[in-house]
């Protein structure tokens, strides 16, 4: 039951569409932050630029990572050159971006 809906009553497509899940390692793919996030290109550059800042990986405060400079940083295979913590980050922002009813994360 989630919500007092059985979900044993609701399709396993639109069951699967209404869960994010960030796993402990996320799966990064080398390209850039924003194929990263967008990588059908659904979202405006704001949009994209709004959700990096809402997670603390882009901004032009000191209290931020400020990892992300710019959407088109690159990501290297794997995420390598971001932290662990850095690329759980990243895939948090994805999941803002799905606009999910229900996230999931694993420790």
């Amino acid at each position: 039951m989630i919500d007092g809906l059985d979900i044993k009553d609701v399709g396993l497509r639109l069951l699967r569409s209404k869960i994010t899940v960030i796993p402990q390692e996320p799966v990064l793919f080398s390209g850039t932050i924003r194929g990263n996030l967008d990588p059908f290109g659904r979202y405006t550059d704001r949009k994209l630029t709004k959700v990096l800042r809402q997670v603390g990986l882009m901004s032009n405060t000191r209290n931020a990572l400020g990892a992300v400079k710019t959407l088109e940083d690159i990501v290297l295979e794997d995420g390598k050159n971001f932290s662990v913590g850095q690329r759980q980050l990243i895939a948090f922002a994805r999941a803002i971006l799905s606009e999910t009813n229900i996230l999931l994360v694993s420790l």
